[in-house]
């Protein structure tokens, strides 16, 4: 019994064992099928269908410039189209000033027969044109001479009135009114301060200067001695501020005295004459206010000796 049955077992066995033999070379079968259709669709039919849809966005490309262009073209006749019709009536235009002016030919060849012959008009014509040239240029020559003289005439004037100027500050004994100058040295032991300008920048011998600080006058100087380009001035006695002390670089201005009166410059009343094309050189101005830099304070020495 036990016999049978383990026959029958390795029956079983060996028929299952045969079944999923059959089985597993079927299943083998199947999928090297299955690989086999993977492959043509990855090899055959995946490039073609790319190949398709690479075409079919050429084709929409190439759709879309297409209509792209045809707009263009479409603007491009209508813009043609509007220039053509400008033309037209450019044209039209033209024709009708063509006639006007045709007209007016017409009825100037009708005066110029009125006229006489118009060869010889010319002729006058030309000759006055001419003549008038050159009085246009006889006029330009005078006009210049003209401008030259009341040019030179005016720098005259200007520099007479500057020496009038200095004339009257000077015979009142004041200095320049447009003084401005520093201290340069003090000597207190001598009561006198020196200036870096002079006789060139018009101080004046005698005169009276400010020394001002701040705005405010702080005391008084009374020139000694002026040479070209210095000058000594002597301290005022009680005209220095309490409480002060003059330094280098202190301001110095010339004091306010009455304004000298001058007398206007004459005016001539002779015929203007004729004069040369170039205006004559302009004489100096007058002597103006010199502007120093304080200088560095030397030590104080005896200026007599």
């Amino acid at each position: 019994m036990q016999t049978t049955l383990g026959i029958l077992t390795a029956l079983i066995f060996a028929v299952s064992a045969f079944l999923g033999y059959n089985n597993m070379e079927k299943y083998k079968e199947q999928i090297n099928d299955r690989q086999a259709e993977e492959s043509k669709r990855d090899n055959v039919l995946r490039p073609k269908l790319k190949k398709t849809l690479d075409e079919r966005d050429l084709t929409k490309t190439q759709k879309e410039e297409q209509q792209k262009a045809a707009e263009e073209k479409s603007a491009e006749v209508v813009a043609q189209q509007k220039k053509l019709d400008d033309l037209k009536k450019e044209i039209a235009a033209k024709e009708d000033q063509v006639r006007e002016q045709k007209a007016s030919i017409d009825a100037l060849a009708d005066q110029l027969k009125e006229l006489g012959d118009v060869k010889e008009l010319a002729s006058k014509m030309r000759r006055m044109s001419d003549e008038l040239v050159q009085l246009q240029s006889d006029i330009d020559q005078t006009t210049t001479k003209l401008n030259n003289l009341i040019a030179e005439k005016n720098r005259t004037a200007a520099v007479i009135t500057a020496y009038e100027e200095e004339n009257a500050w000077r015979n009142a004994n004041l200095s320049n009114p447009k003084l401005s100058t520093r201290i340069s040295a003090i000597y207190d032991t001598y009561g006198f301060v020196t200036l870096p300008v002079g006789n060139n920048a018009g101080v004046v011998g005698g005169s009276s200067l400010d020394v001002v600080r701040d705005g405010e006058v702080v005391a008084k100087l009374l020139v000694k001695t002026v040479e070209a380009s210095t000058a000594a001035a002597e301290i005022i006695p009680d005209s220095l501020r309490p409480d002060t002390v003059l330094m280098v670089g202190d301001q110095i201005r010339a004091s306010a005295g009455k304004k000298p009166v001058t007398a206007p410059a004459p005016v001539s009343t002779a015929p203007v004459e004729a004069a040369p094309d170039a205006a004559a050189p302009a004489e100096p101005a007058a002597p103006a206010a010199e502007a120093e830099k304080p200088a560095a304070e030397p030590a104080e020495a005896d200026p007599f000796q």
